[in-house]
């Protein structure tokens, strides 16, 4: 099998296992499982099967007993191994971080049109947040909500009901202590088109416009939950009445057509995984998690927070997402295929067209090809593929699956373990219907009509 694992020097590979949430979900998870029901459902609602798939993608996420590509330089015959990755999206970070990369190079390359753009957050008072942990179906209707009080302040403003922005809409579910903390980020152009093509400048927004779209907003989210049968017309007169409602909407500075950094940079942001492992500690003897914010959180008076194991467990899973990017307006899939249709944009070849040259394929088909190694070079500037004893070029061999043939190579390395079995499924249970109450004990001021 040729002189196995020599890594190119440039290129370090992970060591999942040495990371504290591994660690801490190796520990722990199954205890964690076992008093779910006892010690959490009241607070984070019921079990997710979802919860049970994504960790145990995560536990073997570079792990070589789960299968690996074998990579060797066709020069001299020097190898390595590089192990699978769970791909989960929201929770393993490293995936998460692929993911955001990947995002950002698509809208980049494929999405993104020559304008300004401007960045929007969303927010709920505190109050109703714990309906949208309890009912994730509420989620993507908070980012519909958010859209549509931004597009009807456009008609009033524009005096056209035609025209629209390009919006690109994810639903966030946490803080900067990974609390429970569900908002709107988005990238919206600073111009709207209409269906023809025509392009219209965003008209000029001040605090007050920003105030009245924030109302709108506020006013969208009641109507949801009213009709969701989540919240009372008494609670949302009370609401009403107060000075500050809790609703929050920021608009942010103008991003230039040519900045393309920023971009990227906010395209990452608005996708990035709900807790950071650098910020991350786990002490098996104290069995204390320690997770250290990025800033000072005013509610704890500190920038840290210290949870006991199954706590954290219990927090960091309420995040794992079931809607991730959404479209809006002219950025919309429909609102694209029609522009093709119009030839205002050019159409992407089809997988019936036999010319498959580098030429005729769009960028984004030849962004779907990218194997990770492109996608390192093109973010760390690291060559992957590059042989590091004579310098050639690497590439992929093959793909090793099959249980017998990854313990035969493992056995041979002397890198063999016995794994794990996997946890036995608990039992499946459905997402709450509306007439759900939400845990009261903590929130004895939400009224649920």
């Amino acid at each position: 099998m040729g002189a196995c694992c020599v890594y190119p020097d440039e290129y370090k590979p992970r060591q999942p296992k040495s990371t504290p949430l591994f660690r801490l979900l190796d520990t722990h998870y199954e205890e964690f499982r076992n008093v779910y029901d006892e010690r959490f459902s009241k607070r984070y609602g019921f079990w997710r099967p979802v919860v049970d798939e994504v960790v145990t993608k995560y536990r073997q996420c570079g792990d070589f007993h789960y299968g690996f590509a074998r990579i060797r330089c066709k020069e001299c015959g020097a190898e390595y191994r590089r192990a699978f990755s769970c791909k989960c999206r929201g929770f393993c970070p490293s995936c998460s971080k692929r993911k955001s990369l990947d995002l950002a190079i698509f809208l980049e390359e494929e999405l993104f049109r020559p304008v300004p753009h401007r960045h929007w957050v969303w927010s709920v008072p505190k109050m109703l947040r714990l309906h949208f942990l309890h009912h994730r179906k509420l989620l993507p209707m908070l980012c519909r909500c958010a859209w549509h009080a931004l597009t009807i302040f456009l008609h009033e403003a524009l005096d056209r009901m035609n025209v629209f922005p390009g919006g690109i809409l994810v639903p966030q579910t946490f803080g900067g202590m990974a609390n429970w903390n569900p908002h709107v980020h988005a990238l919206i152009t600073d111009a709207c088109c209409d269906r023809n093509g025509n392009i219209f400048p965003f008209p000029e927004t001040g605090s007050a416009d920003v105030h009245g779209i924030e109302k709108l907003f506020a006013g969208l989210v009641f109507k949801m939950l009213l009709e969701e049968g989540m919240i009372s017309e008494e609670l949302v007169e009370n609401m009403n009445s107060w000075k500050h409602s809790g609703f929050s909407v920021h608009r942010g500075s103008s991003i230039k057509a040519e900045d393309e950094d920023s971009r990227k940079t906010l395209s990452e942001y608005i996708s990035r995984a709900p807790f950071s492992l650098e910020r991350m500690s786990f002490n098996e003897d104290s069995k204390n998690v320690v997770y250290r914010g990025e800033h000072f959180h005013p509610t704890l008076a500190r920038n840290f927070d210290v949870s006991e194991p199954l706590e954290w467990i219990a927090r960091i899973t309420s995040h794992i997402p079931k809607k991730g990017t959404i479209y809006y307006g002219a950025y919309s899939q429909a609102w694209r295929g029609r522009e093709r249709r119009q030839g205002i944009l050019p159409t992407k070849p089809t997988e019936l067209e036999t010319d498959t040259s580098e030429e005729v394929r769009s960028s984004y088909s030849r962004r779907r090809r990218q194997e990770w190694a492109v996608l390192l070079k093109k973010v760390w500037d690291v060559d992957a593929l590059k042989c590091p004893k004579c310098g050639g070029q690497m590439k992929v061999v093959s793909f090793i699956e099959q249980p017998s043939v990854i313990r035969r190579i493992l056995k041979h390395l002397d890198l063999w373990e016995d794994p794990r079995p996997p946890p036995i499924p608990l039992e499946m249970v459905c997402e709450p219907d509306a007439d759900y109450i939400p845990w009261q004990d903590d929130v004895p001021e939400i009224e649920v009509g």
